[in-house]
């Protein structure tokens, strides 16, 4: 409980189906009812209890082996809080405008927890349709973006992402993102052929305030009418806008 705030009355129920779901961390995504059970102090029939209120509520689901992982339902929630956020007064301008200087879809992309959705997007009416729609949600091992993301979490947070992931990838596949996000994160960008959409070309870089990486941005497009030059020119324009985008948010936080 924060420091300052007065307890509730009578709700007592409620606040331990709430330290359930606060118990899970990108650390620890899966849990067992005993390790509910021991972490809130209930018994392991109340956790069983509770759990099965936030599997009727479709908040939580069975991971099998005895475990339970958040359910995809609460991206709905993450979404609502970017757009409650006003972060949105500063991407939306910035990212029409890179549309308009590329010709080409742009996007601003953030992690929720294992997977990635898009939360800024614009584009001309020209554009091909993409797969990253606001509000989708996608894997953090396929596309420019994502794997911007991934970079950004370090090569020990990859492996053990790659380790809950599932279906598992191939380790071929697996193997050959982990030394991509190494030369992404030393490059500081990204690019994709075909990786999310069949025929799209995209490349990205990470958006960060402070020392964090918070989102990145991505500029995707046919790959029939992006050639070298012009695949030079938009990866300028993306890593630019991305430096700007950063210093806007910075700004706007202080």
């Amino acid at each position: 409980m924060s420091e300052g705030r007065e307890r509730t009355p009578g709700v007592d129920s409620a606040r331990r189906v709430l330290k359930i779901l606060l118990l899970f961390t990108e650390k620890g995504p899966e849990l067992s009812v005993e390790e509910i059970a021991h972490s809130v102090g209930i018994s392991v029939p109340s956790a069983y209890r509770f759990v099965s209120l936030l599997r009727e509520m479709d908040m939580v689901e069975d991971n099998g082996g005895g475990t339970y992982v958040l359910s995809p339902r609460i991206f709905l929630l993450a979404r609502s809080a970017e757009q409650a956020f006003p972060v949105s007064r500063v991407l939306r301008p910035l990212v029409e405008r890179l549309s308009k200087e590329t010709g080409e879809a742009a996007l601003v992309i953030r992690r929720v927890g294992d997977f990635a959705t898009c939360v800024e997007m614009s584009h001309p009416e020209h554009t091909i349709r993409l797969s990253f729609e606001p509000g989708q949600i996608m894997s953090l091992h396929r596309g420019a973006g994502p794997k911007v993301l991934l970079a950004a979490m370090g090569e020990e947070w990859a492996r053990h992402y790659f380790e809950r992931l599932r279906p598992a990838p191939s380790p071929a596949e697996r193997d050959s993102v982990l030394a991509e996000v190494q030369a992404v994160a030393a490059q500081g960008w990204s690019k994709s052929e075909a990786e999310v959409d069949e025929g799209v070309w995209a490349v990205a870089a990470p958006i960060g305030v402070g020392e964090k990486v918070v989102a990145a941005v991505t500029v995707a497009g046919p790959h029939f009418r992006i050639d070298d030059e012009r695949a030079g020119h938009i990866t300028e324009r993306v890593v630019a806008a991305a430096a700007e985008l950063s210093d806007s948010l910075s700004t706007w936080r202080r």
